[in-house]
C-alpha cells in the first residue's frame, strides 16, 4: 500500500526524540552533497554530530572510490557503498581502512569482464546511454546518468532523448541484474544486496548491535527512490526538502521533511539535533 506523501516539518522534531539520537544513517548524493558538491555548512554539520558524540554511517549508492576517501578523510564511523555492495571504515587502532566485501574476492575480476562486457552491449544497443564519471572507480555496480535518459516526471527531470528508462531498466532485468534508482543514476549489480540489509550486516559485525535494538536511538536521512526500504525500516526517518519531486512515486515517505534541500536540508536536520 502507497503511503501519503505528507511528512511533518522538521522544525516538529521532538527534543526528547533528538536528545535520544545517537546514529545518524544518511544518503550521500542530493543529501549531503548539493549537485556532487560538498559545501562548508555541511561539512561542518558532519563535524558538529561527530563532536556530539553521534556516530554518522553513510549509506550510498556512490562508488568505492568515493567510499575509500570519505571513510579515512570524513568525520564517519562507516560507509556502505555501492547501494550495499560493500561497507569500509577506518580501523581506530591502526587507521587503516578496512573494506568488508560481499563478493568473495576470487570472483572479483569475474565480475569486472562480466560490467566491462554488460557496458559494451548497453552501447551497442543504446548508443546515446551515458555512464557515471565515477565508472572508473566502481567494484561492483554499473550506474548510468538518467540524465541520458528519457525519463517521467516522477521520477527525474525528464531529457528529450530517444532512449526511456523503461526500456533500459527491462534491458537490465533481462541481463538478471537488480537495479535502484537514485537522483543521478541508475544502479545495476548482479548482486542481492541492498542498503538495508548491508546496513544490518555492518551494524552486527562492526558495530556489535542489532539495528532493531537501537532504533530509538537512530534516525535515518535521505532524498530518493533507492532510500524506500530506509524510509520503511527506520521509524525516525527524514528527507531533505527535494525528496518532494518523487512524491508520487514512493511507497514509503519519511516522517519529517527539511525546509532547505540536499546539504542545506542535512545541516538543518543536524541543528535539530544539537539544538542549534
Amino acid at each position: 500500500m502507497v503511503q501519503l506523501f505528507n511528512p511533518k516539518p522538521i522544525s516538529e522534531f521532538s527534543q526528547s526524540t533528538a536528545g535520544a539520537v545517537k546514529y545518524v544513517f544518511s544518503d550521500l548524493d542530493d543529501t549531503i552533497t548539493t549537485h556532487g558538491r560538498l559545501e562548508p555548512q555541511t561539512y561542518q554539520a558532519l563535524c558538529d554530530l561527530a563532536i556530539a558524540g553521534i556516530k554518522l554511517i553513510i549509506v550510498t549508492g556512490g562508488p568505492a572510490g568515493w567510499c575509500d576517501c570519505i571513510a579515512k578523510m570524513w568525520p564517519v564511523h562507516a560507509v556502505v557503498g555501492e547501494g550495499g555492495a560493500f561497507y569500509m571504515y577506518k580501523d581506530p587502532q591502526t587507521e587503516k581502512l578496512v573494506t568488508r566485501e560481499f563478493v568473495a574476492p576470487s570472483e572479483r575480476e569475474e565480475y569486472a569482464s562480466k560490467i566491462q562486457a554488460l557496458k559494451e552491449k548497453l552501447l551497442n544497443q543504446f548508443p546515446a546511454l551515458c555512464f557515471s564519471s565515477d565508472q572508473f572507480s566502481r567494484l561492483y555496480d554499473l550506474a548510468i546518468e538518467l540524465s541520458s535518459l528519457q525519463t517521467p516526471n516522477n521520477t527525474c527531470t525528464p531529457q528529450p532523448i530517444g532512449v526511456s528508462l523503461e526500456e533500459v531498466l527491462s534491458f537490465l532485468h533481462a541481463e538478471g541484474l537488480t537495479t535502484k534508482i537514485s537522483s543521478i543514476h541508475i544502479n545495476a549489480a548482479w548482486g542481492m544486496w541492498d542498503k538495508l540489509s548491508s546496513t544490518q550486516t555492518m551494524a552486527r559485525e562492526l558495530m556489535g548491535i542489532d539495528l532493531e535494538d537501537i532504533i530509538e536511538e537512530s534516525a535515518f536521512i535521505g532524498d530518493s527512490l533507492n532510500d524506500e526500504l530506509m524510509f520503511k525500516f527506520f521509524k525516525h526517518t527524514v528527507g531533505v526538502a527535494n525528496l518532494e519531486r518523487y512524491s508520487k512515486a514512493l511507497k514509503y515517505a519519511p516522517e519529517w521533511i527539511t525546509s532547505s534541500e540536499r546539504g542545506a536540508g542535512f545541516a538543518e536536520f543536524a541543528q535539530v539535533l544539537l539544538f542549534k
